[in-house]
């Protein structure tokens, strides 16, 4: 039996200074998040399914997905992106089948 599946995580957030909620006109309210999926087995990650944003606003708690947010959110949300990197970890499992197999290969001459 496989317990494969998908899980997210959030990588990075900030609430911009200059973004203005479109639903209360509130400044500094707005958190802009970048989630990070990953696939697994066994509960134990293997590989990066990329990355999505989401923003909510803290006094009216409006959310606001990527494909519906406003271009100011929008904007602040792909330079977030743009500092984000996928952390190595989504890559514990690969990498660990990796290291067993080199050892499982390198053995024979040790």
């Amino acid at each position: 039996m496989f317990l494969a599946g998908k899980k997210t995580s959030e990588l990075k957030f900030e609430t911009p200074k200059e973004v203005l909620c479109p639903n209360c006109n509130k400044k500094n309210t707005t958190k802009v998040s970048v989630f990070g999926i990953y696939k697994h087995l066994l509960h134990i990650p293997f590989l990066s399914g990329g990355k999505f944003g989401k923003s909510i606003c803290a006094s009216c708690k409006h959310e606001y997905e990527l494909t519906t947010m406003p271009n100011s959110i929008k904007l602040a949300y792909y330079e977030l992106k743009e500092t984000v990197k996928t952390p190595i970890w989504f890559y514990a499992g690969l990498i660990a089948i990796k290291t067993l197999v080199l050892i499982k290969i390198f053995s024979k001459y040790f």
